[in-house]
């Protein structure tokens, strides 16, 4: 959370000073007309190589990553409320293991799909040069890169960069969809247990969701809209400015830092954990209590 903290510092203060953007970053994001340039400045992997270009796109994948995260946790207390016998039987380890291979999964696959139809070519290279050395000062023929061009090039660039465009968001949307439509059946699971289980263990349940809603509706916001407009922008020529690739990387630099602090705020007791380290004393309702938060 620390490091994710400093990460969020580097675009903010790049925000406000350029140059101190261009002399610290490592990863930026550039759009001119139908083209938008993912690259690198700095790093182990100054020069450039193949390997340092499918590593820029397997930095891009870790965003899917945190799908495949929210996809267990959503999975799993669906699981809980359907049968918590079945999950108690088997979670260690076929269902660890199940959930590490879904996040790995969608790493891999968007970053397969990301460094295939991202490749730059010769012409597409050509293409963003005059607007990417005039934004940025550097030779785009020695910068390690990704690249999206949506039209004005050959027909293979635009192909490939379509087709990862609707992989990559089909993967996202599949994810969100799926957020949604077991949050609904967790929520008329809880109320038609409701009346079988104990007040306390009801309050639990939906404290534990209405923390798992809020680290939904944090990743929506803060990385899969930031990403949508960022790469379809260019798909249909919106021109955003260089405004919003410097919002959408404070936005997505937050992700890390806020998830944490969903499960912290919602659930009263880390809540009253994270104000004792302050010297404050926040009573507990006994109502509100959870003595033990095992599972989230």
């Amino acid at each position: 959370m620390i490091a994710s903290i400093a990460d969020l510092l580097v675009p903010v203060v790049g925000f406000i000073r350029k140059e101190i953007w261009q002399r610290s970053v490592f990863q930026c994001v550039h759009s001119y007309r139908y083209a938008t340039v993912f690259f690198t400045v700095g790093g182990p992997f100054l020069e450039r190589s193949d390997l340092a270009e499918t590593l820029i796109a397997f930095r891009c994948a870790f965003i899917s990553g945190t799908y495949g995260i929210l996809n267990s946790h959503f999975i799993f207390r669906f699981m809980i409320l359907r049968n918590n016998h079945f999950v108690a039987r088997y979670f260690f380890p076929y269902g660890l293991l199940s959930a590490i291979f879904l996040v790995v999964f969608h790493i891999a696959a968007w970053g397969v799909v990301a460094d295939y139809t991202m490749h730059p070519s010769e012409e597409s290279r050509k293409y963003a040069k005059k607007s990417f050395e005039h934004a940025f000062g550097g030779n785009i023929e020695d910068v390690n890169m990704k690249i999206t061009i949506f039209s004005e090039s050959s027909a293979d660039d635009v192909f490939r960069s379509w087709l990862g465009a609707i992989i990559v968001t089909i993967l996202a949307s599949y994810s969100v969809t799926l957020y949604f439509t077991l949050g609904y059946k967790i929520m008329i699971g809880l109320n038609k247990t409701s009346t079988s289980l104990s007040p306390k263990t009801t309050q639990m349940q939906k404290r534990l969701f209405m923390a798992l809603f809020v680290q939904t509706v944090i990743p929506i916001c803060v990385s899969f809209l930031p990403c949508i407009l960022v790469l379809f922008g260019s798909a249909f020529r919106i021109d955003f400015a260089g405004w919003v690739n410097w919002i959408s990387s404070v936005a997505v630099s937050t992700f890390p830092v806020l998830d944490p602090m969903a499960i912290i705020f919602c659930l009263p007791a880390l809540r009253q954990r994270l104000f004792k380290r302050f010297g404050l004393e926040v009573p507990l309702n006994s109502n509100n209590q959870v003595q033990s938060i095992s599972r989230i």
